[in-house]
């Protein structure tokens, strides 16, 4: 093994290995050394810079940038050819002799930064996939009779008509003029609606079981959860127009099939929004549709979630395979479960009744988000695109990632208040005993959800810390 200047190869490879520039020293190239020690003093103060002094959250909304992911991908590659060109130029300038010893040192070096690489590429390629690269053009609907078609664009909220089916009210029939013309916070929040998705053995097509909207102050983080049942009938949309399905969970369906209607992206969930906008009042600015089967695999890369379960319940574990499923028992107590038996607790119906399961499934997503923090997700960031990429669909648009991010840390999760509608805010029944929604009362009690929550003493709220109980 060579030896000039008083170090060997071996030690003068092994020190650019470490530090790039540290062995051309040694080796009587310090013009060269001092390039290579200045690139990488550059390098070393950026990412104790970052480490220091940029706030854990500004961290994650990078990572959040697919423009900034593939910066860092480069530079990350440029610096593994620093420290090969160094290591290797210190190993043959020292006399070093033979293949092996550098080419075991050009994949020491390249393990590492190739695992960085794929990693970030990765996880681009994920956020890519998953977030909509542009804010989606408004969709319009489109009246159909036998004569003639006429297609307009949907109604800004606050105009919106509330319509009743003919003969499908009891005595207390809502009257259009009732409806409180406007929207009073729908453009200072972020409103995005959340859909869970099953479409299992039996299904003709997926139904939206879960349906709840979170709205979120983007200046405070305030923010409040609402879920409505997906047995709500005698729906319309914005602009007045009744829609032909029995169930709210029926209209992603009807606008998957009228595609031409709401847009050839997420139709279903176009449809959908504009339903819960004519129910709640709100602008609905994006959608998150979640697989529910997928939810589970969620819960899982995080090790489970700990719920206060009141009472005993029975509940189905499927089996994802065969879709065959036996039932468990959940037990009361504080308990922790892993996806599947939380998924088994959310769908349980014996002895129960669909809004006892929104209450638990809006119990599984807020005890969720107390579970979880921007450490837990940046630890498992790439295992959480992994089941977003095959679980999950939005038209979140990717640019507004970054901000997205560091809104969602913003808020406390303890503090979300969370409420449910059930059928008792109905103005009557459609004719096979479906409730319809007594619009203008949900309207006004989402607006004192929002506004003045200590008003609101016409629906339950709670924090998500008492969501379980």
């Amino acid at each position: 093994m060579g030896r000039r200047n008083g170090c060997s190869s071996i030690g003068a490879a092994i020190r650019s290995f470490f530090i790039p520039g540290w062995g051309q020293v040694a080796t009587n190239r310090p013009v060269l050394g001092r390039v290579f020690l200045f690139l990488t003093g550059l390098v070393g103060v950026a990412a104790l810079t970052v480490f220091l002094f940029v706030p854990r959250i500004e961290i994650a909304s990078w990572i959040a940038n697919p423009d900034i992911l593939l910066l860092i991908v480069l530079l990350n590659l440029g610096f593994a050819v620093l420290r090969l060109s160094s290591t290797e130029m210190a190993w043959r300038d020292s006399g070093g002799r033979g293949w092996v010893v550098a080419v075991a040192l050009a994949v020491l070096i390249a393990i590492p930064h190739a695992a960085i690489a794929w990693v970030g590429l990765e996880t681009r390629t994920s956020l890519m996939t998953v977030f909509a690269e542009e804010v989606a053009e408004a969709a319009t609907t489109s009246t159909t009779s036998t004569s003639t078609t006429t297609t307009t664009t949907t109604l800004p909220l606050e105009l919106s008509p509330i319509t009743t089916l003919p003969g499908q009210l009891g005595d207390d029939e809502i009257e259009a003029d009732k409806a409180p013309p406007w929207r009073p916070f729908g453009q200072d929040r972020l409103n995005i609606l959340i859909l869970g998705g099953d479409a299992g053995p039996g299904r003709g097509g997926v139904r939206t079981d879960t349906i709840m909207v979170a709205s979120i102050d983007p200046i405070t983080g305030d923010a409040a959860l609402l879920g409505l049942p997906r047995n709500y009938g005698g729906l319309h949309f914005t602009d007045g127009e009744a829609i032909p399905v029995r169930r709210l969970n029926h209209v992603f369906g009807y606008g998957e099939r009228h595609a031409d209607r709401f847009g050839e992206t997420n139709p279903g969930a176009e449809a959908t929004k504009n339903a819960v906008e004519n129910i709640t009042g709100l602008e609905i600015d994006h959608h998150v549709m979640v697989d529910l089967t997928g939810f589970a695999d969620v819960i899982d890369v995080f090790g489970g979630v700990t719920l206060d379960i009141p009472v005993a319940v029975d509940g189905p574990l499927y089996d994802t395979v065969t879709g065959t499923y036996e039932m468990v028992e959940i037990r009361p107590g504080t308990r922790k479960l892993d996806g599947d038996h939380a998924l088994a607790y959310a769908r349980a119906r014996i002895g129960s009744s669909d809004y006892v399961r929104m209450g638990r499934q809006r119990c599984i997503l807020t005890a969720l988000a107390r579970q979880t923090n921007p450490l837990s997700i940046l630890a498992n960031f790439s295992s959480v695109l992994d089941v977003f990429e095959s679980n999950i669909t939005t038209d979140i648009p990717i640019d507004t990632l970054p901000d997205m991010v560091q809104l969602m840390l913003r808020v406390s999760a303890d503090q979300i208040r969370v409420t449910g509608f059930d059928a008792t805010w109905r103005a009557g029944f459609t004719a096979d005993a479906h409730p319809i929604p007594d619009v203008p009362r949900i309207r006004e009690a989402v607006r004192q959800m929002i506004e003045e929550p200590s008003q609101a003493t016409a629906i339950d709220i709670t924090t998500a810390e008492e969501a379980c109980g």
